[in-house]
Formats: structure tokens, C-alpha cells, sequence
């Protein structure tokens, strides 16, 4: 099972130095991976609860730079309201500077404001997001020049070097809570990235695929929120005792979790630190370490 960590790069309380602290004591405590929450353009009425943000891939850029460690993913990249392209080259490129250390959840948005703003169709988004996931794989194969030909996105002979250094590039995940979202990622991805779906639902979805996931490595990331200690939580959140939590956990992972990406509720970095510190205390040695990521 693998367990990480999102930063705090939005919202009350984020900033460099609580990005960088979460990252450092994710690494420490043994969390494998750290996570940024992405957004660029959202318009004023969707925004209230991602400000002040930090931008995800530049976050990670630096993170990269100090963290040995522990892998670097975006929760979850708006793929279809950026060119692909340039994309790939960015991601490619911190996969070099961080030495092959990143993952990269990417997902549709549900923000028609946000892609208003930033000059790309609400409407097609879906197709889009199948040949931009194209792009990308077509750029991480380790070919110098590259080509693609789509309806939505078409390139000549780009020379793309250096390549990721992630044999076919970082591991890609499409991120969504839909039926369409799943077949994508089956189709097209190397995992599944749903927020905050009950196990019941969890196991249903994956109960309807289950002939496509035979004999194939493939992640089924849940990003979750986690109420140390709190009796509820809003939104499904784990909530409750160590008991209470490990016990959700065990039910999600028989429902098909293979990893978590946990979003540690908290006021401030102080108590953010002392539920990361619980959490590794009580409920990661219940758990294998590590498992690869696909």
C-alpha cells in the first residue's frame, strides 16, 4: 500500500515554507510521495477555497531540489486546458532534475470558468483529454524527434531530448470519479485517481472492469481527507481514533485501493505536523511499506 501526502500549496495556511516543511517531514516520517493540488485560472467564485495557490509543477520544480526521495505528483493536472505538448516537456523535464522521481495524476476539471479564462473549450475537454494523454506518452517514449497526428493536436518532427528519465515516461494516471474517467485510465493510463469515493462505490466500479485489470499493473489512487481525531468530517473524510481510520483504510483497500493520497486536514502547520505524525505512528506500520507505483 502506498501512502502519500498532499501539500499545502492552497488554501489558508499554504506558502513556501509550509510546502516545503509537509515535503521534508513526508520524506522523514517515510510517506513515499508528496502532492500538489492544481488549478491556474479560476474565476472568482470558484476559487474561495484554493486561495492563495502556488502553481503545481513549479512547486514540485522546486521540491525537487530539496527532497532525495520521496516522488513528486500533481493531484490532479487539468490536462485538457494546457497544450499537451508543453506539458510533456515540462514533466519530462522534472523527471530529469528530480532523477525520475515523479508521477502525474491528470484529470478534465469541472471549473467552465477556469477554461474560459484560459482560452480552451469546456465542451470537448473529454476527447482532448484522449489525445492529450496521447502527447504525452508519444514524447516519453524516448524517441529524439517526435511527431502526432490528432484532430485536436498535430506537431512535425519536434525534437524532444532530454526524455524523462522514467523508462516511457513518469507514471500517468487519469483522475476523475466517473464510469468514463476509469475506462479512460484503463485505456490510456497506468492507474485510476478518484477523490473521496465511498469503498461501496469503489467496489462497484471496479467490480464492472474487473476482466481489464487482470494480469496488468495498474494503481488505484483515492485521494482522501483526514479529521485526526474528529468523531465526522465533511465530504466523507476519514475521521474518528486510529482504530476507526485503519479500519476504513483495510475497507478501501478490499474494495481495490492500492494507494492513498491523503490531505491531512489541519488550522495550522504546527497541528498539520502532529497528524502526520500520529498517522505514521499508528497506521503505517499496519501497512507494507511501499508498493510500486504503475
Amino acid at each position: 500500500m502506498h501512502f502519500g501526502v498532499i501539500l499545502p500549496n492552497y488554501g489558508a495556511g499554504s506558502g513556501r515554507l509550509a510546502v516545503l516543511d509537509t515535503a521534508l517531514l513526508a520524506e522523514a516520517l517515510g510517506f513515499p510521495s508528496v502532492w500538489t493540488t492544481d488549478h491556474l485560472a479560476l474565476p472568482v467564485g470558484d476559487a474561495e477555497r484554493f486561495t492563495p495557490l502556488l502553481e503545481a509543477l513549479t512547486t514540485l520544480a522546486y521540491l525537487a531540489g530539496s527532497t532525495a526521495r520521496v516522488k513528486l505528483g500533481v493531484s490532479a493536472l487539468v490536462l485538457p486546458q494546457r497544450n499537451p505538448l508543453e506539458v510533456a516537456r515540462e514533466v519530462a523535464t522534472l523527471d530529469v532534475l528530480s532523477g525520475g522521481r515523479v508521477v502525474l495524476a491528470a484529470g478534465i476539471g469541472w471549473s467552465q470558468g477556469e477554461y474560459a479564462n484560459l482560452g480552451y473549450s469546456f465542451t470537448n475537454r473529454g476527447k482532448r483529454m484522449e489525445e492529450a494523454l496521447q502527447v504525452l506518452r508519444t514524447c516519453w517514449r524516448g524517441n529524439r524527434v517526435v511527431s502526432y497526428q490528432g484532430r485536436y493536436y498535430r506537431f512535425e518532427k519536434v525534437d524532444f531530448a532530454p526524455a524523462p528519465i522514467q523508462a516511457g515516461g513518469p507514471p500517468l494516471w487519469v483522475a476523475g470519479n466517473s464510469p468514463a474517467a476509469l475506462r479512460r485510465a484503463l485505456r490510456l493510463a497506468d492507474g485510476w485517481h478518484p477523490v473521496g469515493l465511498s469503498p461501496d462505490v469503489l467496489a462497484g466500479q471496479l467490480a464492472k472492469v474487473r476482466p481489464l485489470l487482470a494480469n496488468r499493473p495498474f494503481t488505484v489512487a483515492v485521494r482522501l481527507s483526514v479529521a485526526w481525531g474528529h468523531e465526522t468530517a465533511e465530504g466523507g473524510a476519514l475521521a474518528g481514533s486510529p482504530e476507526q481510520i485503519l479500519e476504513m483504510l483495510r475497507l478501501y483497500q478490499s474494495s481495490g485501493a492500492t494507494a492513498f493520497l491523503l490531505h491531512f486536514l489541519a488550522e495550522n502547520q504546527s497541528e498539520r505536523e502532529r497528524v502526520m505524525r500520529a498517522f505514521a505512528r499508528e497506521i503505517l506500520p499496519h501497512f507494507p511499506r511501499d508498493v510500486e507505483m504503475g
